[in-house]
């Protein structure tokens, strides 16, 4: 198994991982991309290593940026919209108080983004709205 898929097995991962500022960075970065081409999955993944790392912080950006991730991912890969919502609910939850910007991330604009989805998914009534994107203010 190559270093890559160590570090993705959640066997093989380690739980509180001690990363550098230029691994927490990149991490960073790499969940932006991530998420911003829909890979909601891999993005959860990329925000993961980081709410786990030893420098989490601040925790409740990245674990509202993960269940942002993960309720579309639900609805859009798994087709369980109603599970989808539940988790993007508690995703919007989390990211209120620290709106409207958080380490340089336009929290307005992504919530707003998601709140779309959101009534969407509770609606199932017409075409989908944009996909939220992450946005650097």
């Amino acid at each position: 198994m190559g270093e890559e898929e160590a570090a993705r097995d959640p066997v093989n991962r380690e739980l509180h991982p001690e990363l550098t500022a230029d691994e927490r960075q990149r991490l960073f970065e790499q969940g932006i991309d991530l998420f911003n081409r829909g890979e909601f999955y891999d993005c959860h993944e990329a925000f993961e290593e980081i709410w786990r790392s030893t420098t989490p912080e601040p925790r409740d950006l990245f674990q509202g940026l993960i269940q942002v991730a993960v309720g579309l991912y639900h609805h859009l890969e798994r087709g369980n919209p109603a599970a989808g919502r539940r988790v993007l609910g508690r995703g919007l939850k989390r990211l209120a108080p620290l709106r409207p910007a958080a380490c340089g991330i336009d929290l307005d604009a992504l919530c707003t983004a998601a709140e779309r989805w959101h009534g969407w998914l509770k609606e199932a009534a017409g075409e989908p709205p944009a996909l939220p994107r992450i946005e650097l203010s």
